[in-house]
């Protein structure tokens, strides 16, 4: 299904090259396994009715990209109505470790399926500087290819890694390029980041310049739920272009 990547547009006079993180909602999506699929129902029929009306049944964690709230793995935790605006635009850096000796290739696509202190504590400047954080492994390929998911092949972040995160409390929001932050089976990463927006499975994350890594904003505009641990996430990667005349 083709939409738009990026685009330049000008916001308050200002142009930007705006980046789609984001992938539209299919019926057809591979989802984490043993989750329900989406389904869309027709409601009304614009032949019969005059209007064209449809339900849509969704999970909280299958769109591309979905934030997890901290009631997800944290029993009484706010739920992702919870999220106000200073979790939806914020100064922004990448750590692009799909290239990491330790990557590996799956099916033609290459990415780094565990993801340790090591791979994130040499950043540790820049991140102390921002107010959000994206980790890619090389994931995004896989979900943009619509592949089967296999959760033991699925990359995630070591408690390590989580916990080295954790500790910057300037980060608002933490993303990924997988469909979870956790290890099979385990849930230690989500109840470390339990104040932090998690944003899971953002796409298109190879098509942030080389150059604008550490200097970009990002957009996670949450949809207000009330009592869902989870929902969509609208996201864009923001590149300040030039000034216009």
């Amino acid at each position: 299904m083709e939409h738009k990547k990026q685009k330049i547009i000008t916001l308050g006079g200002i142009k930007f090259l705006a980046i789609n993180l984001s992938e539209p909602l299919r019926e057809d999506v591979e989802v984490f396994p043993g989750d329900p699929k989406p389904v869309k129902k027709v409601f009304s029929d614009i032949d019969k009715t005059g209007y064209e009306h449809y339900v849509y049944s969704v999970s909280d964690h299958n769109f591309h990209p979905h934030g997890d709230a901290p009631s997800h793995q944290n029993r009484g935790m706010k739920s992702y109505e919870g999220f106000d605006m200073n979790y939806f635009f914020n100064p922004a850096c990448i750590i692009d470790i799909s290239d990491s000796s330790e990557a590996e290739e799956h099916e033609g696509i290459k990415y780094l399926v565990q993801v340790t202190k090591k791979h994130l504590s040499t950043y540790s400047e820049i991140i102390s500087k921002k107010n959000a954080v994206i980790i890619r492994t090389g994931y995004d390929r896989w979900l943009e290819a619509n592949k089967k998911h296999n959760i033991n092949k699925t990359p995630y972040l070591s408690k390590e890694a989580g916990e080295f995160l954790a500790g910057f409390k300037n980060i608002k929001v933490i993303g990924i390029d997988s469909l979870t932050v956790d290890a099979p089976e385990c849930h230690d990463v989500h109840q470390l980041f339990k104040e932090k927006l998690i944003v899971e499975s953002l796409v298109n994350l190879y098509n942030i310049p080389e150059e604008s890594k550490n200097n970009f904003d990002l957009q996670t505009s949450t949809i207000a739920i009330v009592g869902a641990s989870g929902g969509p996430v609208t996201a864009f990667a923001f590149i300040r272009a030039e000034k216009e005349d």
